[in-house]
């Protein structure tokens, strides 16, 4: 009878053994693929008191406009949904990183659902960049 309990205790504690580490795993290889999810971002949290233009491409040519201008003010209600950032040209000298975004949301122009890029120092001064990509929240587009 003792042998019997032992070998469940051993069976259960052996799938308890193997769920956690399945759990593990999964948290792991989600935190490793950080650019394959994106995050809802709204402007008023650090606002950089500029107009964010939505481009096809990482360059300021209003050609490649594919949205309407967003509002980085206090008070705004624009967002953004940012993947990944990538580097591309650098405006007034103030840098070079471009948020790759799946969409943007204004309550002027609506919601634009494909992807676009957006100049990070317009969007928040990089805040986002410096915080999020440090600790793993998003990383460089591949």
């Amino acid at each position: 009878m003792a042998k019997g309990i032992l070998g469940k205790i051993g069976r259960r504690g052996a799938a308890a053994a193997a769920a956690v580490a399945l759990a593990a795993g999964g948290v792991g290889l989600a935190a490793g693929n950080a650019s394959a999810d994106a995050y809802w971002y709204s402007f008023p949290y650090h606002a950089s008191g500029h107009g964010v233009g939505v481009y096809s491409q990482p360059h300021a040519n209003n050609q490649l406009k594919v949205a309407g201008d967003l509002s980085s003010v206090a008070g705004s209600q624009d967002e953004i949904r940012i993947e990944c950032w990538v580097t591309s040209d650098n405006i007034n000298n103030q840098g070079d990183v471009w948020y790759r975004v799946q969409g943007t949301y204004s309550p002027r122009y609506g919601y634009y659902t494909g992807q676009a890029f957006v100049y990070g120092a317009y969007v928040d001064n990089y805040w986002y960049w410096h915080n999020e990509w440090q600790s793993g929240g998003i990383g460089r587009c591949p």
